[in-house]
């Protein structure tokens, strides 16, 4: 197993963010079900306050640990991407248009991939760093 030569990931400020995110989200689930079950005028009043507490709660608990194992791994090869709904692995030769673009704030850019032989024949991936330039050099140097 090789290693990769950069990894993009989300920067501590943003999962930090995260993590008070889905702590508020959990205390105003715990609160919005403290008040259904203390409400207590009916079992259906009871149970439905508990039902919408827990949306809050499994929000930060299922959507939380997805976003903080976010990366993009460059390899030799291959780009690695482990994101919200899309675990993928696109070989270098696979890949036949690559553009980069930074956003401003957050240190955020966009990357766009056309693919061919590819599960997709277009991507659009986000990612949270600084360093694009990087990525575009190895964009570039896989067609030269």
């Amino acid at each position: 197993m090789t290693e990769p030569l950069h990894t993009y990931r989300f920067g501590i400020i943003v999962k930090t963010g995260l993590f008070v995110a889905a702590m508020l989200q959990i205390v105003a689930g715990v609160l919005l079900m403290a008040n259904g079950y203390m409400a207590g005028d009916s079992v259906l009043t009871q149970f439905s306050g508990i039902v919408l507490g827990m949306i809050p709660v499994s929000i930060a608990l299922f959507v939380m640990p997805v976003l903080w194992r976010c990366e993009l791994r460059v390899f030799e090869d291959r780009l690695e991407y482990q994101g919200v709904l899309l675990d993928i692995a696109i070989p270098r030769k696979d890949i036949v248009v690559a553009a980069a673009a930074p956003r401003p704030g957050f240190g955020m850019f966009d990357v766009s991939l056309e693919m061919m032989n590819g599960p997709f024949r277009r991507l659009h991936l986000a990612i949270m760093a600084r360093n694009e330039d990087r990525l575009m050099n190895w964009f570039q140097s896989a067609k030269a």
